[in-house]
This record gives structure tokens, sequence and C-alpha cells, in this order.
């Protein structure tokens, strides 16, 4: 279990990777937000600040956005927020490797490898 002061570092990292994303995209708070479909674009500050997790809904369509690599995002997202289940699911594996797999497993370049 996450004791609750490594829970807001971890809400502060994400959030800084979050606002230099965007920054280097080119969008401010309120674009990405109506990029995103989220009402308040203050929203968007307060993950960035870490005040509030990033919502894992928002994972997805936030790399979409960004133009970032979605499975690399998502997994940092999960490991950084969730990292129980994440060692769970991956168990010692570097987010690297990872990555790699689950982009191949997306774009449908598993899909021999993984039928019965």
């Amino acid at each position: 279990m996450l004791s609750e002061k490594r829970k807001e570092k971890n809400k502060s990292n994400l959030g800084k990777r979050l606002k230099d994303a965007r920054t280097a995209a080119g969008f401010t708070q309120k674009a990405m937000a109506d990029e995103l479909g989220i009402e308040y674009y203050t929203m968007v500050s307060q993950m960035e600040l870490g005040y509030i997790s990033i919502p894992a809904t928002l994972w997805g369509p936030i790399a979409d956005v960004l133009k970032m690599d979605k499975s690399e995002w998502v997994l940092l997202c999960l490991n950084e927020y969730q990292p129980e289940l994440y060692r769970a699911l991956f168990e010692n594996r570097s987010r690297r490797e990872v990555t790699k797999f689950l982009t191949l497993l997306r774009k449908g370049q598993l899909e021999n490898t993984l039928s019965d």
C-alpha cells in the first residue's frame, strides 16, 4: 500500500510530465480541456499541479491528443498510481519491454502468437 506522501509525489510526477507534454504539443490548458471534452480547464491545471490524480478514463485520450506513445503513457500512469497492479500484471519486466509488447499487441502484430 502506498503512503499518502508517496501518492502525492506520484501525482506531482505525472502532473509535471503532463504539463511538459502539453506545452511541447502547443496546447493551452483550455485547448487541451476542450479536446478532451473536459468542461472546466482548471481540471487540467489541477492534474498538472498534482492536486488530483489523472483519471484512468483520460489516460488514453490524453496520449491521443498530445500524440504520445499510448502504451508508454498508460503504463507510466498505471505504474505511478497503481504500482501493486502493475507488478501483479508485469512482474519484474521493464516498462520498455512491456511497452513494446503492448504496442505490438495493439497494432495486431501478435495475433498469431496469442491465438490458441
